[in-house]
């Protein structure tokens, strides 16, 4: 099967010089050192992931939509938004072939980095997926599920959970994948041109709330509630008040997100919804990525807005 690789940057293309620098690997760098074979290398954007965003994801679907050889993809990118961009990237990026995400906790430099064996690991996912699935992570012998994947240590050779989280496991090669792959939501009519909504994310904090933000210079609110979405009597005023005017999507502050079952009453949910609160579509999203899909929500909206006229 040939690869496509999207370097998107992160630990995996970084090699600490003597003097201190760091020079970037490109995805010829890495397709050598990763021993693999028949890939094709495209660098997108090797940058820290930190600073990858919408028009980055939306330059690697280019490519991809360019590239006909290639029957799977592997994008490398930084651990620290890894979650962040995996999850976008499942939300915007074509079902047509295989997308597999990995990175590195060792820089490609060392001589004991962790993203050769990731990039071979990550190629051997794609070729186990079935057809349409969307994005997966594969990361040091475990493969995520891209909606509920989280950034659990800052430095681990290992970094992701939660064990909700995973979807299978990569041993001698071996590929085992478990449970549902499936992201319901898909933006791929999206260009990077609808996806500049104005989204600020509140968290709920022990004590008063300072510093909301002003609604009119926003175009949605995501409230990252404490626990099961939780927000003080002080917030619900201004949470209403905004509600009224932008959409308001109620999420937490939680690493995992939330899910709620619907036969059973929850009070937080029931307070959010009378104050105008958006919930539906937003179960397991923690509070970024919840931002997220409702960027992707209000560039459908506007564009459908700007089919109709």
């Amino acid at each position: 099967m040939k690869i496509g690789l999207l370097n998107c940057g992160g630990t995996i293309t970084e090699s600490y010089q003597a003097d201190g620098t760091i020079k970037r690997l490109f995805a010829r760098d890495l397709i050598a050192l990763s021993g693999q074979t028949d890939w094709l290398g495209y660098d997108i954007d090797p940058v820290d992931s930190c600073d990858l965003s919408f028009a980055s994801l939306c330059r690697a679907r280019d490519v991809m939509r360019q590239d006909r050889e290639s029957e799977a993809f592997v994008m490398c990118c930084g651990t620290d938004a890894m979650e962040d961009v995996a999850y976008a990237a499942a939300l915007l990026f074509d079902r047509d072939r295989p997308v597999v995400v990995t990175g590195a906790a060792i820089p490609g430099g060392n001589a004991n980095a962790d993203g050769p064996r990731n990039l071979a690991d990550s190629a051997s996912v794609a070729r186990a997926m079935p057809q349409g699935a969307c994005v997966l992570v594969a990361f040091a012998g475990r493969i995520f599920h891209p909606l509920s994947i989280v950034k659990i240590w800052p430095q681990a050779i290992q970094p992701f959970g939660p064990e909700t989280a995973m979807r299978g496991s990569i041993e001698a090669d071996i590929v085992t994948l478990t449970g549902s792959g499936v992201v319901d939501d898909s933006y791929a009519e999206l260009d990077v041109a609808d996806l500049g909504a104005r989204v600020a994310i509140v968290m709920e904090t022990f004590g008063s709330l300072d510093g909301f933000p002003d609604i009119s210079r926003l175009d949605g609110i995501v409230v990252a509630g404490k626990g099961a979405g939780g927000f003080s009597a002080q917030s619900e005023g201004l949470l209403s008040e905004a509600a009224a005017h932008i959409p308001v999507v109620l999420s937490t502050r939680c690493a995992h997100g939330f899910r709620v079952n619907p036969a059973v009453t929850k009070y937080a949910y029931d307070r959010a919804h009378k104050l105008g609160l958006i919930t539906a579509g937003y179960d397991g999203l923690n509070a970024s990525k919840a931002r997220i899909r409702l960027i992707a929500e209000l560039g459908r909206a506007s564009r459908s807005a700007k089919a109709g006229r």
